[in-house]
């Protein structure tokens, strides 16, 4: 799915981040020094004897945000306070990037610090030997730091391969309590339950569920969460790993039919596939003329930014995806965007390498950068955030942080995951799902076929 960063919602805040980023430093706040000083027990420290170096940073932007102005500003405090060093961030379109990368990586000059998302990409790029392994979670005491969940895509053989650089964005059902309210519904637990409240909505005239399929990425959402709840982690990473015969995993084909359960139900309603996620299916959910919408967290600054009444008002809910009956996976379970990553080429010089780890190691989990995220609308990675949640987002914010930090399993968004060639088609084919114009094993079929 698309990273549609919360904080395109908070643009108004960017010179509070500012601020706030500004005042990072390799040291920090008494209140905060537990934190700073176990990073920088894994890190080259900034003494006067460490090697200094200039390096590039390669980070992914959808256009002016907060977290990105954050980051920027978080590499410039890095500069003043080790002197001798310079790390340059270059801001990458979202379209350009992955191509970009794969080019610099082909070419052998990819920069020193690169954007990832981590999975079958990543260890792509690591098999080929172009990532520094960060070492893990006991070899390098600072990756504690991050939330567990938030490791695994860019984990392979136990050792890190990237550091989550903004927030988390699971995702999860935004329903309008009214509307549930009006017709004496709960939100539902099973699946089975989603498809009566479906049955019930649709007989009151209301959509059961807002969905922007013309967007296609949308209803990439179904797919993993239900791919989970009925096979567990194992079919994602199976995916993302390129095991062969992946696609023809039984849960996979049982998701395909669950979706297509919905649609004959007119869960959807009639005119999803002509609808946009930005400011098209959101609307359905604020107005009322639908009842609930599948999305990425995200989502709460959306609809605060178009109808602040809806948010402030508490007719906003959240609830997590509902568990399958007779499936394997935790309900509990999560998916969406773990988080985005910055690793390490292999393309580094010693000092390169050292000052690398430096910035990851000491700047990327200090408090400072930390309140600057969730000034910017992010949901940070890093324990012990949640008191720093305040205002009208404070309860949504620390469910989807407290649900992260205890999630058994989080997987990436699979148009993130998987390589372009297998992604692009798969967003394609799923389409005809959702259009019933393609059966689950003419969809499994076409997927295989993918190299």
């Amino acid at each position: 799915m698309r990273s549609s960063s919360r904080a395109l919602a908070a643009v108004a805040v960017a010179a509070a981040v500012a601020t706030g980023a500004a005042a990072c430093s390799s040291g920090s706040s008494s209140s905060s020094s537990n934190a700073t000083s176990s990073s920088s027990s894994a890190a080259s420290g900034s003494s006067s004897s460490a090697p200094t170096a200039s390096l590039t940073m390669w980070v992914d932007t959808t256009g002016p945000s907060p977290a990105n102005t954050a980051l920027q500003d978080l590499a410039k405090s890095f500069d003043q306070s080790h002197p001798g060093d310079n790390i340059n961030v270059q801001l990458i379109p979202d379209a350009q990037i992955k191509t970009k990368l794969q080019t610099a990586m082909g070419a052998g000059n990819e920069p020193q610090m690169f954007w990832t998302w981590g999975g079958g990409p990543l260890q792509s790029f690591i098999k080929a030997g172009k990532v520094t392994s960060l070492g893990t979670t006991e070899s390098a005491p600072y990756l504690k730091q991050f939330l567990p969940s938030t490791l695994g895509a860019v984990t392979v053989n136990g050792q890190v391969y990237g550091v989550p650089v903004e927030g988390t964005q699971p995702v999860y059902f935004f329903y309008n309590k009214k509307v549930f309210s009006q017709n004496n519904l709960t939100f539902p637990k099973t699946f089975k339950d989603l498809l009566s409240d479906v049955a019930t909505l649709k007989s009151k005239g209301v959509i059961p569920i807002s969905l922007g399929e013309a967007d296609q990425w949308p209803g990439l959402m179904y797919i993993e969460y239900l791919a989970d709840r009925i096979g567990g982690p194992s079919v994602a990473s199976a995916l993302q790993s390129g095991t062969a015969g992946a696609w023809s995993n039984p849960a996979i084909t049982q998701a395909l039919t669950d979706i297509q359960a919905l649609v004959k139900a007119g869960a959807f309603g009639t005119n999803y596939n002509s609808t946009h996620f930005n400011g098209q299916s959101d609307a359905l959910v604020y107005s009322g003329k639908a009842a609930m919408q599948l999305m990425g967290d995200w989502d709460i600054s959306s609809i605060e930014g178009t109808d602040p009444s809806f948010v402030t008002s508490g007719n906003l809910g959240m609830a997590p995806f509902p568990s399958v009956e007779g499936g394997s996976g935790d309900p509990a379970d999560l998916a969406g965007n773990t988080a985005s990553y910055e690793s390490i080429s292999t393309n580094v010089t010693p000092a390169q390498k050292a000052v690398a780890e430096e910035f990851l190691s000491t700047m990327i989990t200090s408090p400072d950068y930390t309140a600057a995220e969730v000034k910017a609308g992010e949901v940070p990675a890093v324990s012990g955030a949640s008191s720093l949640f305040t205002g009208n987002l404070a309860e949504f914010d620390t469910t989807i942080y407290n649900s992260v930090q205890s999630a058994p399993n989080f997987q990436y968004s699979w148009d993130q995951a998987l390589p372009p060639a297998q992604a692009t088609p798969m967003l394609s084919n799923l389409q005809q799902i959702f259009n019933l114009k393609e059966t689950p094993a003419q969809f499994v079929a076409a997927m295989n076929a993918v190299k």
